[in-house]
């Protein structure tokens, strides 16, 4: 414990972002520092270390880690400082008043000295080294990284995923007594499933090895290198992932917790060689695949989950939380469920009402996410996701339609976890702004152009003429998107492919197309022969989308879609040479492109989630070579992008296109509200975050020039 006479200093440091709160405000850590030094009998005299400003690698630290997570963290933490002399990684510790009167937060307290490792897989490996008396002929090797991840960042993150354990082990049964602390109680008895009781020595003899109460790591230890391979084959017979967990209960959850999270939830690595004479005589399994962690991983998954249903009842999440837990197969059926009750609980509470209405959406359950959307927009129409800091670097005001998913633009997607702070508006045409108006920076406009929200939009329009704010996307120019008059924009353009598309009613579709003849290749006005693309005005996401080769086909198409409206254009063969099709996302921020995915598929409708990207390795290579050479595909195709950017003039969109066989650029739609984000698995995909990374720090800068100037005072 960390006793001090003045708690007002380190309330204030809950107001700044976690990953600044680096410099302690009084003098009391240092005097525990240098008592702590003492009483562990540490050679050097142990002292606070600002030599090196870990601001900005600690924020990229942190920026991947769970919104729910960081929340609690956020207000429990006082500040993560670096020291020198603690000869061991970091620990953990508990602030409280002089009298023992009152907790106020955690401090995490790292060594300096650790990250002089050159890479994380070094200092992964340093650490487990240091468990055993060196022997020239033993070498044991832990990764944590892949080559391109094998940095300070990726070896910070990882010790602070344990130290965060160890935070969230209070909300546990594993909470010690002196260390209770105003976080909820999510989950219970983890001690069970590997221990007899809570006691940090008591443990179950089916888990126990022969020589484990040995096992010390960074002082002295007392285990020769020569048992280290006998000691890792009896530990994989047990139910702990490192043999830093096999030590106590404590550190069993924080290892349990740090591992799971850096393999399961951000698709890294956790291996253990060891090699004897230059061969390598063991590799440990992947733990959390492994059927020894089956109860173990099913507690950790629910104790992520808890924290993400208790964050949900006050915070507005969007689609990104959401968006994730689907990707990463998490149960979002069980989320929602949960959702559900609190909601009934406490039914005046319209954030966990829009929540709940995401998550059912998110399920395809569209009708009940609808219902419920209703019932949370009749309590309330404005909803805050907060910023990573407060006060926020930027407040954006977000002009949203009630709807679908695809109906609004998820910029919160590639804005996790930053500086900004989103405002959701859902506007109506009687009240197409907030009232009062909230503090923002810059508005954004974020409906789409469907035609259910023309006069939504006009509305919106009207009330923005004379907004004192910067506008993104202006409300006027949104039609340009819409397939009929963009493809009418995008003709004429060298280099640029766009089939004109033609909007028929039901009839026209009969009578027009049925019979037609085939057009003549020079008149460009003329309904499309056979092969030809049919959808639904207003469908989204491939909905009803087909191509239509004989008339008989088109016979049996207009048998299974009912609409009275439909979009008509050309088909294009634009598969390459291995008979392959491949489709590029690519966003445009003012003009400037960024590439978003690339999917390969044998089927001419190419959808990421169903074109094999998953499952095939060479595919996955190819997109990241193609992402990493972006520069020379826009490059090829700048005039065309930028006539694309100077004839629609939206501030941000997304464009779905290809090259056809003569090397053009084909477009197969351009929007404002396609998703863009990095949370596929980063061991599958490790080359994305970079990728989106740019992107969302030139969304970032663009929102902060946005921003008026101080005036220089002349002297």
């Amino acid at each position: 414990m960390i006793y001090i006479a003045d708690p007002n200093p380190w309330l204030a440091m809950y107001a700044q972002p976690l990953h600044t709160r680096l410099t302690p405000p009084t003098a009391d850590l240092q005097d525990f520092l240098s008592e702590y030094g003492l009483t562990h009998g540490l050679p050097e005299k142990v002292s606070l270390d600002a030599s090196i400003d870990w601001q900005d690698t600690l924020a990229q630290a942190l920026a991947p880690l769970p919104e729910s997570l960081l929340d609690t963290l956020e207000k429990s933490i006082l500040g993560i400082f670096f020291a020198k002399g603690l000869d061991a990684s970091g620990f953990t510790d508990m602030v409280a008043l002089g009298d023992g009167s009152n907790n106020i937060g955690f401090v995490i307290v790292l060594d300096s000295q650790a990250f002089s490792q050159p890479s994380a897989n070094a200092w992964a490996s340093w650490k487990e080294n240091s468990a055993f008396i060196t022997d020239p002929q033993v070498q044991i090797s832990v990764e944590i990284a892949t080559p391109e991840n094998d940095h300070r960042i990726q070896a910070l993150r990882f010790l602070l995923l344990h130290e965060f354990g160890h935070i969230l082990a209070t909300m546990t049964d594993l909470c010690p007594q002196d260390w209770s602390f105003t976080l909820p109680k999510l989950a219970g008895h983890f001690s069970k499933l590997s221990w007899q009781t809570s006691g940090s020595k008591a443990i179950r003899p089916e888990q126990n090895f022969p020589h484990r109460e040995k096992i010390s790591f960074y002082r002295q230890p007392a285990l020769h290198a020569s048992q280290a391979l006998d000691l890792y084959r009896d530990l994989a017979r047990t139910s702990f992932p490192t043999l830093y967990a096999s030590m106590d209960v404590q550190e069993d959850f924080a290892e349990c917790f740090a591992t799971y999270v850096h393999t399961e939830l951000l698709g890294q690595p956790y291996h253990m060689q060891v090699t004897i004479d230059g061969n390598p005589v063991y590799r440990s399994d992947d733990f959390w695949a492994s059927a020894r962690a089956s109860e173990k991983k099913r507690y950790m998954r629910n104790l992520l989950e808890a924290l993400a249903h208790n964050n949900a009842s006050h915070t507005f999440q969007g689609l990104a939380p959401f968006l994730r837990m689907s990707l990463n197969g998490a149960d979002l059926r069980s989320h929602a469920q949960s959702l559900l009750v609190q909601a009934n609980q406490d039914q005046e509470n319209a954030i966990l009402w829009m929540n709940l209405a995401t998550g059912f959406l998110c399920l395809k359950m569209r009708d009940m996410g609808l219902a419920i959307q209703e019932q949370a927009l009749s309590l309330q129409r404005l909803y805050r996701r907060p910023a990573n800091c407060q006060p926020p670097r930027f407040r954006l005001l977000m002009i949203m339609t009630p709807g679908d998913l695809s109906e609004n633009t998820p910029i919160d997607c590639l804005l996790e976890n930053s500086p900004v702070e989103l405002l959701y508006y859902y506007a109506s045409v009687e009240q197409p702004l907030p009232s009062p108006m909230p503090e923002h920076d810059a508005v954004m406009v974020a409906l789409s152009d469907s035609q259910a929200n023309r006069a939504l939009l006009l509305a919106v329009q009207a009330s923005l003429l004379d907004h004192a704010r910067p506008v993104i996307n202006p409300p006027h120019l949104l039609p340009n998107v819409n397939r009929d008059q963009l493809s009418e924009l995008l003709q004429g353009i060298s280099g640029l492919d766009m089939p004109r598309t033609h909007r028929l009613t039901r009839s026209q579709v009969v009578t027009r197309l049925s019979m037609q003849r085939p057009a003549e290749a020079t008149d460009h006005n003329a309904l499309p022969s056979l092969p030809l693309i049919i959808r639904p005005v207003g469908s989204q996401a491939g909905n009803d989308l087909a191509r239509i080769t004989q008339a008989t086909e088109l016979a049996d198409y207009l048998k299974q879609v009912q609409s009275t409206a439909f979009f008509v254009s050309r088909f294009v063969d634009y598969s390459s040479q291995d008979g392959q099709f491949r489709k590029y996302r690519i966003a445009m921020l003012r003009g400037q492109p960024f590439i978003c995915h690339m999917a390969i598929s044998s089927d001419w409708m190419v959808h990421y989630v169903n074109a094999g990207m998953y499952d095939s390795a060479d595919k996955r290579a190819e997109e990241g070579a193609f992402m990493q050479n972006f520069a020379s595909f826009a490059a090829r195709h700048q005039s065309a992008l930028a006539a694309i950017y100077q004839r629609l003039q939206l501030d941000y969109l997304c464009i779905d296109c290809a090259e056809t066989k003569d090397g053009k650029l084909l477009v197969f739609e351009i929007d404002h509200i396609m998703a863009v984000h990095a949370m596929d698995s980063a061991s599958l995909f490790p080359f994305k975050a970079g990728q989106i990374a740019k992107l969302q720090q030139a969304f970032e800068q663009y929102l902060y020039a946005l921003q008026p100037q101080p005036l220089l005072e002349s002297a």
